[in-house]
């Protein structure tokens, strides 16, 4: 199965990235877990869609989408609450795995459809795109000038030499 070119498809993982890292903060917050500050998100955000670039020469299936994402809320999780200073998990621990559970599956399905219709959509194009020409099968034998050769006696007199160091530094 051909993926489209490099940059559309590091612009798909990209996009799994951004789209996980903003819903593993969305429902982290949502479960009433403190946020550090603005920056050290997008800095996390960032830091996850360029792990999830690694991916890019693979076919972003279900269960691939499923690990990436599932995986990136864990750890956004994990670097969100350990960069909170009041984050207690004590409150209502079921409430914020159930809200990356909701967001794992929510991220998962549109992902997998839009990835589908990328994909589609990229080899439709692809499809109706002129193709690149071929190279014609060689009707004669090519003909290359060469030079004449040199005789050798030419060629070991300019090499060997009979000079050697002075006699006062042998």
């Amino acid at each position: 199965m051909t993926l489209p070119t490099a940059p559309l498809r590091r612009a798909r993982c990209a996009a799994v990235g951004i789209v996980n890292g903003t819903l593993a903060v969305l429902a982290h917050s949502s479960a009433d877990g403190q946020l550090p500050d603005a920056g050290l998100l997008f800095s996390l955000v960032a830091l996850l869609t360029w792990a999830t670039t690694g991916f890019a020469r693979h076919e972003l299936t279900w269960q691939r989408l499923l690990l990436l994402i599932g995986g990136g809320q864990l750890a956004m999780h994990v670097l969100v609450s350990l960069a909170a200073f009041r984050h207690a998990h004590e409150a209502e621990p079921s409430r914020m795995i159930a809200s990356h559970l909701v967001a794992t599956a929510v991220v998962v399905v549109v992902l997998a459809a839009a990835e589908r219709s990328v994909l589609t959509l990229a080899r439709a194009v692809k499809a109706t795109l002129p193709r690149r020409f071929s190279v014609l099968p060689a009707t004669a034998p090519l003909v290359v000038a060469t030079p004449s050769l040199a005789p050798t006696a030419i060629v070991f007199l300019d090499v060997l030499s009979w000079r050697g160091p002075p006699a006062e530094q042998v």
